[in-house]
């Protein structure tokens, strides 16, 4: 029988055994416990993360978009690798305009979400508003090769047509939008731009009709009337374009002078020169006057406009002197201005077109 200290001895041999496993296991368990504990880490910083994010929700509904940041700055702080916080930080930038830092942390974005399709397409919107459209370009194709035929990305892809003068580009963009959505307004209201744009109304009103008669936010209500009465104008419809352009204009809180003076234009080409001539007065008391407006004055009452008086010419009767203070300092001449007012008139009738409606 071997000595108890004996390497032989079955106790030694036991004891030995059970050294070389625990050696054996040690690396092995020590891996096992530390990923355990990295994942409870990680499990707790990600729990942290979204209170962070919720606080930060909190505070913007609030209106304090300076607190939400600093929840979200918090969170990044914990975990800089919260694919959702470095989403929402960006979002928080468009927010409040900052578009070149929404730019850099939708960029760690998509560092941690190579793959999500809608982060490129969010990195191509904020090249657009920065005008770069080649690095929007570049973003957008990311996107387009995942989703095809997501119409924010279609949309997108035609805008940045337009902005690089591809026009058969954006048209096939738009068509793209309408036949995944036949009731879209942003594509159908953009289209009829270009339509127009090409003076091919017939087809920018047959899409416009169809538009009118769904259901629109007032903003694209207004829009579409206003460009329907563009359309029935270049076809020389005057009465439904006043029809329209009249819609548009009541929709409208501040018509852009350029409406009104259009509005004008087209009720003096309906035989409605007295409400011409209305819009035209409440033109000049909000101070939107200048050459072509005071031409157009000038056409529907028959006179000559200010700028067309030269120190050669006097008023159409050279018996008396008229009071128009335009002519207080001219030289009288014996020579009558008929033949000047009637040359002059036809030239302004060219000049007081809106350019949608002058020549292509």
């Amino acid at each position: 029988m071997p000595r108890p200290d004996s390497p032989q001895h079955h106790g030694i041999r036991y004891l030995n055994d059970r050294i070389v496993v625990w050696l054996l296991l040690a690396p092995m368990l020590s891996v096992i416990f530390g990923c355990n504990w990295i994942q409870r880490k990680q499990g707790y910083n990600q729990e942290l993360c979204r209170d962070c994010i919720e606080q930060s929700f909190t505070a913007q509904q609030t209106g304090n978009l300076e607190q939400a940041r600093q929840h979200l700055e918090k969170s990044i702080k914990i975990e800089p690798h919260h694919a959702e916080t470095w989403w929402n930080l960006a979002e928080l930038s468009i927010q409040q305009d900052r578009y070149s830092q929404a730019i850099v942390e939708l960029k760690e974005y998509l560092e941690l979400q190579p793959d999500d399709p809608h982060g490129y397409l969010r990195l191509a919107q904020l090249y657009y508003l920065q005008n770069e459209y080649e690095l929007a370009q570049t973003a957008l194709k990311e996107t387009i090769r995942r989703i095809p035929n997501n119409i924010d990305a279609i949309m997108l892809s035609g805008r940045l047509a337009r902005k690089q003068a591809d026009h058969p580009l954006a048209m096939s963009a738009y068509y793209h939008v309408l036949q995944v959505n036949p009731n879209h307004a942003e594509a159908t209201l953009e289209l009829a731009e270009m339509l127009l744009a090409k003076h091919e109304s017939v087809q920018a009103a047959a899409i416009l009709r169809g538009l009118t008669r769904t259901n629109l936010i007032p903003e694209d209500e207004s829009r579409a009337h206003l460009n329907l009465g563009i359309a029935y104008g270049q076809t020389e419809r005057w009465e439904d374009a006043v029809e329209h352009l009249a819609k548009a204009d009541a929709m409208t809180d501040q018509p852009t002078p350029r409406d009104r003076y259009r509005l004008a234009y087209a009720h003096y080409k309906a035989g409605t020169s007295q409400q011409a001539l209305e819009i035209l007065l409440k033109m000049a008391d909000s101070e939107h006057w200048d050459s072509r407006t005071e031409n157009f004055y000038a056409t529907i009452t028959g006179t000559i406009p200010q700028t067309a008086y030269t120190p050669s010419v006097m008023s159409a009767s050279h018996e008396h002197r008229s009071d128009h203070p335009f002519l207080k300092d001219l030289q009288v001449s014996p020579v009558f201005a008929t033949d000047r007012l009637l040359q002059k008139l036809s030239e302004t009738e060219i000049d007081i077109v809106p350019p949608e409606w002058g020549p292509k």
